[in-house]
């Protein structure tokens, strides 16, 4: 095994040593972290890979009442709950199920090793087949979603911000995002990053393949640099967007996103150090893609002018 693998290893390790993840063992796994192979990925790609060869341990997983578990297991991207700082626990319970697997009676002194070795060349494997990165945007499984479609997960619990119905993570803030007086869409703080979601009413879809070399172009204009990508997200545009963060004026990476639904272009900006990633923060993809759009509880007046016209959003009072 390389260094990532031999650190996963550790840190199984130090659990069956201890019965729990020392700080030592969680900076090391860096758990969260999604645009590159770590100890947390590696190891969340053995327990996804020990669900699916070991049943028996999937079913004990899933009956354990660890909701966040059950869900990683199965692949569900609201397990990304496991990001937030106060899920440790979660984590813990991760690193225990890998731990009883290494240590059961039937094991051998090289099964922690086997498993972790096929967990990588699994990661390698999906990464060069692109399937990390083939766009999943509306495609008959994943949104973002028209409200009046039937397919619209009803399990997803999301903020009502009227025209937005925008999912939640625990552990994950919700803020509005204003302009022009009046509250025009929703900032998801994701610690070190950030995704911004706004709706836009436009005459006929799709229009976004018109509206990314705009982007391009303005960006451009700002002194940034920008360029037209693929991702799971489908088309959009990445791009280092000049802002002024702590009096400083620098260049932030960021990943411009949009899906055209029925009447509706949904608008996803993602900006922090990793945003540029080949391979999309998970979060910012479930948010994106569970998210759904309502035309009939527009917030406000819609300018008719407009081809592509900005659309208020109502913020709850419990948010404020």
């Amino acid at each position: 095994m390389d260094r990532i693998g031999e650190s996963a290893k550790e840190i199984v390790e130090q659990y069956g040593r201890d019965g729990f993840l020392s700080s030592d063992s969680l900076r090391l796994a860096e758990f969260g972290v999604w645009d590159r192979l770590t100890p947390g990925v590696l190891l969340t790609a053995a327990l996804c890979l020990l669900a699916t060869e070991e049943p028996a341990f999937a079913e004990r997983m899933a009956e354990s009442g660890d909701l966040v578990l059950s869900r990683l297991i199965t692949g569900d991207f609201r397990a990304l709950e496991l990001n937030a700082d106060d899920a440790t626990m979660s984590w813990q319970r991760a690193v225990a199920w890998l731990s009883e697997y290494a240590r059961r009676p039937s094991a051998t002194p090289d099964t922690l090793d086997t498993l972790l070795t096929q967990a990588q060349e699994l990661w390698s494997e999906a990464l060069q087949s692109g399937e990390m990165t083939r766009s999943g945007v509306r495609d008959g499984e994943s949104g973002p979603w028209d409200a009046a479609e039937i397919r619209v997960p009803s399990e997803v619990e999301r903020l009502d911000c009227g025209v937005l119905g925008v999912p939640r993570l625990d552990g994950v803030g919700l803020h509005p995002l204003n302009a022009g007086g009046r509250t025009v869409g929703v900032i998801v703080d994701l610690g070190d990053h950030a995704l911004s979601l706004q709706a836009f009413r436009v005459p006929m879809s799709p229009v976004w393949e018109q509206v990314r070399p705009k982007v391009v172009q303005d960006i451009r204009k700002q002194g940034g640099t920008a360029e037209d990508a693929e991702s799971g997200l489908g088309p959009e545009v990445r791009a280092r967007v000049p802002v002024v963060k702590d009096g400083q004026h620098v260049l932030q990476p960021t990943r411009i996103f949009g899906c055209d639904g029925p009447g509706w272009l949904l608008r996803g900006v993602y900006g922090g150090p990793a945003a540029l990633a080949e391979v999309v923060d998970p979060r910012a993809y479930y948010l994106f893609t569970q998210t759904s759009v309502d035309l009939s509880k527009v917030d406000g007046p819609v300018d008719m002018t407009q081809e592509i016209a900005e659309l208020g959003i109502r913020w709850p009072d419990v948010e404020k």
